[in-house]
């Protein structure tokens, strides 16, 4: 494939240049009822847009840290992207996760928005609140638009205030990943915009994809070799990866 220009040397501008040469082709496909749906470039660029705007609507600002739980999913994708078009800190964490790491996480990392995958788990962390004294914010993906505080309205109401995304400086931290915990608390791993940005552009010069092949994503993106490799190096090529889970968005 033809070599990125400019170099990317940040994730906002990673995708900005994916979705400049391959806005018409599809980027994220989910199985639904038994069939995949796809999602193009161009409309993946315009869920992070109003995601993005919708965490600022929040208060999301630079250097925040917005959370996640949740598997697999074209929200779990979007919510990274417009957290790093904030300088936002994406933290992820697995949807089956023991309640008391994702407590200690979400304690450690202080953050100040969590997405939550399901009805259930956002209930929970509501439930939790007293002890999450940074956490302002709970938005459910997989609650309809006209349920408050659910993503689809998160993005609803993001596409009427438009918010440019910020291009962060390449030493800006863009997410912490938490060790799985066996000798103890889990320990959280800081990545900046170009230890990722790096180890895609290594992998784009080594590995022949192009923007016609198709993955199928089954690692979990709140580990960093699935997130890096079925993730952004994926939308660095302009290719597809399939996620072996739906969601409703």
């Amino acid at each position: 494939m033809p070599p990125l220009n400019p170099p990317i040397r940040d994730l906002v501008s990673l995708l900005a240049d994916a979705v400049q040469r391959h806005a018409a082709r599809p980027l994220l496909g989910e199985k639904r009822d038994g069939r995949w749906i796809w999602t193009t470039y161009a409309e993946f660029a315009r869920k992070v847009d109003a995601c993005r705007a919708g965490l600022a609507a929040l208060g999301v600002r630079s250097g925040d840290r917005v959370a996640i739980i949740s598997g697999n999913c074209v929200a779990w994708a979007v919510g990274a992207y417009a957290s790093y078009g904030l300088g936002a800190i994406y933290v992820p964490m697995y949807e089956a996760q023991q309640e008391q790491e994702r407590l200690y996480i979400l304690q450690n990392s202080e953050a100040r928005v969590c997405l939550a995958a399901t009805p259930a788990i956002a209930r929970r962390l509501a439930e939790l609140k007293s002890s999450l004294p940074a956490l302002e914010h709970v938005i459910c993906i997989g609650a309809p638009e006209s349920e408050e505080g659910s993503f689809a309205a998160l993005l609803a109401a993001g596409s009427h205030s438009p918010r440019p995304a910020e291009v962060p400086d390449p030493s800006q931290i863009a997410g912490i990943i938490y060790t799985a915990g066996t000798t103890g608390a889990p320990k959280g791993v800081v990545l900046s915009h170009s230890n990722i940005a790096s180890d895609v552009a290594a992998g784009l010069a080594i590995f022949d994809l192009r923007p016609d092949d198709r993955s199928l994503a089954f690692l979990p993106w709140a580990h960093l070799f699935g997130q890096t490799v079925e993730l952004h190096f994926i939308i660095g090529t302009g290719a597809s990866p399939r996620s072996a889970r739906g969601s409703p968005t």
